[in-house]
């Protein structure tokens, strides 16, 4: 972002930036900052944002920064990166002594008594330790 002549510096510190969201000019967001980055090209040093973009990381020159706020906001558009394809699913092995995709029992929730606490049988009525009426 160059300066125009005469017109004051404004820096801007790590921490009011790290964390912000990335947000293209079509007001997109791209990602989250998480780091300032930099590299040494001869005599100069190029910053760019290292951005959290779902399971990648992007690195966006600062000449792509338009202005920092709520959000960081781009002067180009950005696409975000598509997700690496997920790994295979693998179907959990039988427990002994049931067959593969044979269905599982009933879940049995059991009733629990208001006044002791007991749990009673989910087809219960009345409490079995202190005969109240369960709910």
């Amino acid at each position: 972002m160059a300066q125009p002549v005469g017109a004051e510096r404004r820096y801007v510190k790590r921490g009011d930036v790290v964390g912000k969201q990335v947000v293209d000019n079509r007001a997109l967001v791209v990602g989250s900052v998480r780091d300032i980055s930099f590299a040494i090209v001869g005599d100069s040093v190029e910053l760019a944002l290292a951005v959290d973009a779902g399971k990648t990381e992007l690195q966006i020159p600062w000449t792509e920064v338009q202005a920092i706020g709520d959000v960081v906001l781009l002067n180009v558009p950005r696409e975000r990166p598509s997700p690496p394809p997920a790994p295979a699913v693998v179907a959990a092995p039988a427990p002994p002594g049931q067959a593969p995709g044979a269905a599982l029992p009933p879940l049995v929730i059991e009733k629990s008594c208001l006044e002791c606490g007991y749990r009673n049988p989910p087809d219960a009525k009345f409490c079995i330790k202190c005969g109240k009426r369960l709910p």
